[in-house]
């Protein structure tokens, strides 16, 4: 839906008159005003729209948004303080610099083209795992999107695990809520979702890693392979006699790098073929990772 939706069918206000302690503010449109070094307290909005409003180095204390619509508003240096946004959009604002203490942003609110830095929000995400995944997902898309690859990146494995956090409260039925909610195959389907991203996490981590890359290529060629050409090792040919569980592992390393002619065995059964042609495409797979995560390391500082 284009920003221009939010403007109509709302009543033209100004801001200046409205923000008293203790009122509520409803269908509301609030377009090109300064609030600059004011201060706002304990007002609740109800469907409102802020478009082009400065915000700047404005105190806000004990106020409510509920179900409204920020765009292309200037937060900048804004302290923001004890106030709760439900159900509220964030189209293409600026958040820098901006103070955040004690704010609930609980309840399903959605940015684009902006997002709050990490240092600010970070202590102040929801409690409750899934609404603390939808919001750092959110944010993470929006962050990557903006080129802050670390922000993105912490927000990306928040996201995780508060994803991980429900799906284990959903097959462990950790409370009322989880019972009622997962029944039956619901309960199986949670804990198929959540064993599958704990193994991904182990296999290949929740970060870009070049420790876990290094991790994976030691265990497939130093053990995982190595067994299994010692359980075909009927079919490792060697000059002087039968392979034993060294030719394997220098079968592993040769398949793994090849053209290093570490190896002088010979492959005489399909077995040991196809092990090896494996082994040789899991060495392309890790040396393409390899280069992935060198060439975005130098692209992100470079960046």
């Amino acid at each position: 839906m284009p920003a221009s939706s939010y403007l109509v069918g709302r009543q033209p206000g100004a801001l200046p008159q409205v923000i008293k302690a203790g009122s509520t503010i409803e269908d509301s449109l609030f377009a090109s005003q300064r609030l600059d070094n004011r201060g706002i307290e304990g007002v609740t909005f109800k469907h409102c729209t802020f478009a082009n409003v400065s915000f700047k180095n404005c105190k806000m204390k004990n106020l409510t948004f509920i179900d409204c619509v920020f765009v292309d508003c200037y937060f900048r240096g804004t302290r923001l303080e004890d106030s709760a946004f439900n159900a509220s959009k964030f189209i293409d604002c600026d958040f820098t610099k901006i103070d955040l203490r004690r704010n609930d942003f609980r309840y399903y609110n959605h940015f684009k083209g902006c997002w709050i830095p990490r240092r600010e929000l970070q202590h102040g995400l929801p409690q409750e795992p899934n609404l603390k995944h939808h919001l750092c997902v959110n944010l993470s898309d929006e962050a990557r999107l903006a080129g802050d690859v670390k922000d993105a990146e912490w927000y990306r494995q928040a996201g995780v695990a508060a994803q991980e956090e429900y799906l284990k409260a959903a097959f462990t039925q950790s409370s009322q809520y989880y019972k009622e909610k997962f029944r039956g195959w619901d309960r199986v389907a949670a804990f198929v979702e959540y064993a599958s991203s704990r193994l991904r996490g182990y296999l290949w981590g929740y970060k870009r890693s070049y420790l876990v890359v290094l991790r994976n290529w030691a265990f497939t060629t130093l053990i995982l392979f190595p067994a299994l050409f010692f359980a075909g090792r009927r079919g490792l040919q060697k000059p002087d006699g039968p392979a034993e569980w060294t030719d394997a592992w220098l079968a592993s390393i040769g398949s793994m790098l090849p053209g290093s002619s570490i190896s002088q065995l010979k492959y005489t059964s399909g077995y040991a073929q196809t092990i090896a042609f494996l082994e040789v495409l899991t060495g392309v797979l890790f040396g393409g990772l390899t280069v992935t995560l060198l060439f975005r390391a130098v692209f992100e500082r470079w960046k």
